[in-house]
């Protein structure tokens, strides 16, 4: 009897101790790792302010507290157990208590590092579509006092030669201008002009012709790339065209032809009769008001017309999509007629010299374009410059419709024609000045030419079946001598 009782009693114990034993493990696994991580994580949490050790220890304190045990002082020897040594104790631990806690704070850590994960992937998000934003680049046009400044400078050189002002002038002011416009449009669509244009002007001071022939290659596939994809940039490729043709034309003349440096001196005689040169200053602002008021439909285009391709449907009907591609088709044309007008005037100029060269000063040339058009540079140049003002009115026109189209109110239309109002009548009175300029010299033109050939029977078949043009109807006894002032006398 007593044998059996000592050994239950030895059973007690044994269960006793066995007992003790699991439950003093499974409170010193969870105080091992909340020592053990808090003293390791010290140094870690500075650099990441999310740690498995800091959710380890976040929740034993959690399950310390709820349920009021404090980790004994007996203990505080795990301190300096290593961070692989509790680990794997904690991997090693295969009871149920065990894998649930492990289960629970794997998946709060995936959680917090799932919401993480998704907060640094929306702000990653946010910063790829602000720097899309940034990136791309809106149309900031030329201001309007810079446009008028660029239209007013080249026109002072009529202080230093009264011509200067309505040939250089004129040319120039509408090469700078339309350049200006042209540069910015290419730069909002990532196609930029002017530095391959630098590049090439800094290669030539440094006789690199290489570096010249790359930069200008460059700056022309840009704008070959531009010019189709773009009717604002065609439009201000059309003015460009204009002003730096005539500078070339006027420069050659000036140059090679001694008839022209003689006129010009005759006409700067005259306006120092006159009296001094700031009796000029009028006459000099006027004509480069003229020039900011021919320049103004490229703005209309440029503002209304950003995004617009020269490129359209061949077969257009009202009944495929209303009015819209119907303005728009009429748009292109109206830009594309501009430059022809230009080229009009530029094979004029280009066959009279080459005329003139073979059959002499005092020819009469008749054939090539002459044969169609009797004046056709100052032709050309009417049909380009009422083209142009067209094109602002269809823009403004094919805004209202668009707008309509989209479900725009009477009155944002007629806000539409107010604002813009002040363009369109800067236009009119563009294309109206030069084009009166352009009959006038017409006119005169003609009295010389029968003046001269009149009677010669050359002279009365070219008349018959070539066209004059705009003119303006003469005067008897003004005609001749205001024929002589101006720049575009019949060697022009």
């Amino acid at each position: 009897m007593r044998l059996r009782r000592r050994r239950r009693r030895l059973g007690s114990y044994l269960l006793i101790l066995i007992v003790s034993s699991l439950l003093m493990s499974m409170l010193v696994t969870p105080v091992d790792a909340f020592n053990n991580m808090n003293n390791i994580n010290t140094h870690t949490l500075q650099r990441n302010h999310l740690s498995t050790g800091n959710i380890l220890s976040r929740s034993v304190v959690h399950r310390l507290q709820y349920n009021n045990v404090q980790p004994p002082s007996t203990r505080r020897q795990i301190l300096h157990l290593s961070m692989s040594s509790t680990e794997s104790s904690i991997e090693s631990n295969s009871n149920k208590s065990k894998s649930k806690r492990s289960t629970v704070l794997t998946a709060v850590t995936l959680g917090l590092l799932a919401l993480t994960s998704t907060s640094t992937i929306a702000n990653a998000a946010k910063k790829v579509a602000t720097t899309a934003a940034v990136s791309e680049t809106t149309l900031i046009l030329p201001t309007i006092p810079r446009l008028a400044l660029v239209c007013i400078l080249p026109t002072l050189l009529g202080y230093y030669k009264s011509e200067y002002g309505v040939s250089y002038g004129y040319g120039t002011a509408m090469a700078a201008s339309s350049a200006l416009i042209l540069s910015s449009i290419a730069n909002s669509v990532g196609l930029p002009l002017l530095p391959g244009i630098k590049e090439a002007i800094i290669s030539l001071k440094s006789f690199q012709t290489a570096g010249v022939v790359s930069s200008l290659t460059t700056t022309l596939n840009n704008l070959q790339a531009l010019l189709p994809t773009s009717l604002p940039a065609f439009h201000a490729f059309a003015l460009f065209f204009y002003g730096t043709r005539l500078n070339l034309f006027l420069f050659y003349r000036e140059v090679f032809l001694a008839r022209f440096r003689a006129m010009r001196e005759r006409i700067e005689e005259r306006a120092k009769k006159q009296g001094g040169r700031l009796k000029r200053t009028p006459f000099l602002l006027s004509c480069a008001f003229l020039y900011f008021c021919m320049m103004t439909p490229l703005l209309i285009t440029s503002k209304l017309c950003n995004g617009m391709t020269m490129s359209g449907p061949a077969l257009l009907s009202l009944s495929s999509g209303g009015a819209v591609p119907i303005l728009e088709h009429a748009l292109r044309s109206s830009v594309v007629i501009a430059l022809l007008g230009f080229l009009l005037g530029a094979f004029g100029d280009l066959n009279k010299t080459i005329g003139k060269a073979i059959q002499g000063e005092d020819a009469l040339i008749t054939g090539g374009i002459f044969r169609f058009f009797r004046h056709p540079n100052y032709t050309g140049e009417v049909i380009g410059w009422a083209s142009s003002m067209l094109s602002g009115f269809l823009a403004v026109t094919l805004k209202t419709v668009k707008l309509s189209a989209e479900g725009g109110t009477t009155g944002g239309c007629i806000s539409l024609w107010k604002s813009m109002a002040p363009y369109l009548l800067l236009s009119v009175m563009g294309a109206t000045g030069i084009s009166f300029v352009l009959a006038t010299a017409t006119t005169g033109l003609e009295f010389r030419q029968k003046e001269k050939y009149g009677e010669t029977t050359e002279y009365e078949s070219w008349i018959k079946k070539s066209w004059v043009g705009f003119k303006m109807t003469p005067k008897q006894d003004s005609s001749s001598g205001g024929a002589d002032d101006n720049n575009k006398e019949d060697g022009a």
